[in-house]
């Protein structure tokens, strides 16, 4: 079938079973750890083995997102889109977005100046 690439900076046991469901499914599941993966702005899709897909699973916001740029740069498929982790990934832009289409919040109160004493 087809091979997934489960991308990881720390892993944990929901990798793990990620990992184990998809070689269940028939799937050939590649784990890869984010931290000693280097990718440049020459790098090309054929330098690396991602599979058919990329499944990023980042503990780390910043590192998944820009993974995700890097993969998506090369024209990698990645099933968590980097355009929804930026949205979902960040508190006040959610927030607005959730708003925007008018669902039913708290409201939300953002001060952009810094104190200094």
């Amino acid at each position: 079938m087809s091979k997934v690439c489960i991308v990881f900076d720390r892993l944990r046991a929901e990798e793990k079973m990620l990992q184990k469901e998809a070689s269940e499914l028939g799937h050939d599941a590649l784990m890869l750890d984010a931290k000693i993966t280097q990718i440049n702005t020459d790098s090309k899709k054929e330098d690396f083995d991602f599979g058919d897909v990329v499944l990023e699973r980042c503990v780390s916001y910043f590192r998944g997102l820009h993974f995700t740029a890097s993969l998506e740069f090369m024209d990698i498929s990645v099933l968590n889109k980097f355009a929804v982790a930026n949205i979902c990934g960040n508190k006040m832009f959610m927030t607005l977005l959730l708003k925007k289409i008018t669902y039913q919040h708290q409201k939300h109160i953002f001060h952009f100046q810094v104190k200094v004493q």
